[in-house]
């Protein structure tokens, strides 16, 4: 039975982000790494307000066919929010779970409320700038003041041009109708939880707090920021790789 891996990227990427891992693991496996929702060559409309089930639909059909237990899903961010709608919307699916910092914002809504203000006003501030000024509070968010600045024009150009699709995002994020319990109950297939060491409190509070509360997972801190699966490819694809030779033992 041939097995599949789905990669989800995160917010304001392409499925590219997983090209050296997809490289890694094509021998052994049908790798998909789709470009979401407004990012990359993925120009689909999607609703507004949206929902972790509206990008969910648009995925759905790529596994149609696909034995129970034959998936493997890879997540980071926004994908890994995503991956884990996917893990407890049809958990029979899915062989194991690997996410970095999956930004499950509506879980803060009644354990962190001051957490979960943070990201709403910085949803709400995107909303009220220039496309340009909205990408540099995004990425500065994550990667630190000035991190925007520093980049290449081009690069520049490319988060400018696709940061609307962002908003969305955010809306899908706060608004997903779970709770940890939900996620507890449906997921019990193996679980790799990762995150960095150097990141947002707010990404790393969600990371403790799922960790503690799926029921088959193992936890590691990694020495990067959130977007370590870009800025620190080798050094998180190599625990990937590894979580995932694992299974097949």
């Amino acid at each position: 039975m041939q097995q599949t891996v789905l990669m989800l990227h995160s917010s304001l990427s392409s499925g590219r982000q997983w090209q050296s891992l997809k490289l890694a693991l094509k021998a052994q496996y049908q790798v998909l790494n789709p470009d979401l929702l407004g990012y990359g060559s993925n120009t689909e409309k999607y609703p507004r307000p949206m929902q972790l089930a509206d990008e969910a639909k648009k995925l759905w059909p790529l596994l149609d066919g696909k034995a129970a237990g034959s998936v493997i899903l890879v997540g980071h961010s926004f994908g890994g929010a995503l991956a884990l709608h996917m893990a407890r919307t049809r958990p029979e699916l899915f062989k194991a779970v690997l996410v970095f910092e999956p930004v499950a914002f509506h879980l803060f809504k009644s354990t962190d409320p001051a957490l979960y203000q943070q990201v709403q006003q910085l949803s709400q501030q995107m909303l009220n700038v220039s496309p340009k000024d909205a990408a540099e509070l995004f990425i500065d968010y994550w990667q630190g003041d000035e991190y925007f600045n520093h980049l290449p024009d081009v690069m520049q150009q490319k988060l400018t041009a696709q940061v609307g699709k962002v908003a969305a995002d955010f809306e899908a994020l706060s608004g997903e109708p779970a709770t940890l319990i939900d996620y507890a109950t449906a997921i019990h297939c193996p679980v790799l939880l990762l995150s960095g060491e150097q990141s947002q409190l707010s990404a790393q509070r969600l990371a403790v707090m799922l960790a503690g509360a799926l029921p088959c997972v193992e936890f590691q801190t990694v020495k990067t920021g959130h977007m370590g699966p870009v800025t620190d490819a080798a050094l998180v694809n190599a625990l990937l790789l590894k979580f995932i030779q694992c299974l097949q033992v």
